[in-house]
């Protein structure tokens, strides 16, 4: 008979091992030193195993710990399986799992005969000493090793119990996991959210490098003519690719909902929560003249052929009026500094008209003054609103 120390590629395999990880007793290592036969010298081999394993547990579960944080509410990520099902968990924590197989087979009644053509293959969750009920009682002949025996049980007790912890950590991510493919709502807002974060990370290459093309324009038309419906993959894809493959998602997203209502690809991903309002915003641009916004003298002005410089206070105005945001985590629509920025940016390549545009640092510095004064922002994106002609 030989012992298997496999464990099943699912759920159950991780149900298996924590479930006997749970049944463990000290009285069990005193059993299982009697009935498998240690001497002192395999007491001791078993404690360097076991402490062994331990401090490769210690790192493992901190790892998964700090990894499990944000990781239901990241829509991809490098690990996404991580939690997803046995055999992939395995590889994550493999030397957890393996050392926790090694340390139940230490305590499995050794076998002389020989096996057969056909192997006779037992789990060893199932003849490991360290899971049965039945005690004899008395330790009579255990003498010689007790304080070593003791030790053992102290470096198992600790074991099982950050073994436990880590296993436990795993049910519960994957629980969550199926709690949220369950949910349409939070899903998308969680979709959301990761659309922002990784063209957030994208822009920052633009404005250190320069334009990067996330995608030809060939895979750019195929994945055009294959798009599904958003809702009908939303699920599926949870936690299903990479970070790099959430970049083209989202870009790919933000610019087919942009298309819809005319916006390029900057006015795209400024407006990806309401396009509706960004199609308004663009369409204004090119009219801002016909406003009578106030404006200001100046020498850069007319050395440049133009009538004045807006008053950057009215730019704060306009800058809040414009709405470009990102999404909050209880998926909501909230102000972001950096969009405003690239609106500013936008605003100005798109504008042809009879004035200059003050710095992006004095309209800053106006902005200040008001969140000073803690103005309201539907305040002062109120105030650009008076400037627009009746309807």
């Amino acid at each position: 008979m030989l012992y298997s120390t496999i464990v099943k590629r699912d759920e159950t395999g991780l149900n298996q091992i924590y479930d006997a990880a749970r049944e463990f007793e000290q009285e069990n290592v005193m059993e299982a030193l009697i009935t498998c036969k240690f001497d002192m010298k395999k007491v001791e081999h078993t404690l360097n195993l076991v402490r062994l394993y331990q401090a490769r547990l210690n790192i493992e579960s901190r790892d998964l710990e700090d990894f499990s944080e944000n990781f239901i509410e990241q829509y991809a990520t490098d690990h996404n399986e991580c939690f997803r099902m046995a055999e992939t968990l395995i590889r994550r924590i493999r030397t957890t799992i393996t050392g926790s197989m090694k340390v139940f087979r230490k305590f499995c009644p050794r076998v002389h005969r020989k096996v057969d053509e056909k192997g006779n293959i037992v789990p060893v969750l199932d003849y490991s000493r360290l899971t049965f009920r039945h005690f004899h009682g008395q330790f009579f002949g255990v003498e010689v090793y007790v304080e070593a025996a003791q030790t053992l049980i102290r470096e198992l007790v600790s074991f099982f119990f950050h073994l436990m912890r880590t296993l436990k950590l795993c049910k519960e991510m994957i629980r969550l996991e199926t709690e949220v493919r369950g949910d349409a709502k939070r899903l998308k807002d969680i979709y959301n959210r990761s659309c922002d974060d990784v063209l957030k990370s994208v822009r920052e290459v633009y404005d250190t490098f320069g334009q990067v093309k996330l995608i030809s324009d060939e895979e750019l038309e195929e994945r055009r003519k294959n798009a599904r419906p958003l809702h009908e993959r939303l699920g599926k894809d949870y936690h299903a690719h990479d970070r790099r493959w959430m970049q083209i998602e989202a870009y790919m997203y933000r610019l087919e909902s942009g298309n819809r209502y005319q916006l390029d690809e900057k006015a795209s991903m400024l407006w990806a929560h309401n396009p509706e309002w960004g199609k308004k915003v663009c369409e204004l641009i090119p009219k801002l003249d016909t406003l009578n916004i106030p404006y200001k003298h100046s020498k850069k002005a007319e050395a440049e052929g133009k009538r004045g410089t807006f008053d950057a206070r009215e730019m704060v105005y306009l800058v809040k009026w414009s709405g470009v945001s990102r999404m909050s985590r209880d998926g909501k629509t909230v102000v972001d500094e950096a969009n405003e920025r690239q609106f500013y940016i936008y605003l100005q390549t798109r504008y042809e008209g009879d004035f200059l545009f003050p710095s992006w640092q004095a309209v800053c510095r106006e902005r200040k003054f008001f969140y000073d004064q803690k103005v309201s922002m539907t305040w002062l994106a109120g105030q650009f609103a008076n400037y627009l002609p009746e309807k």
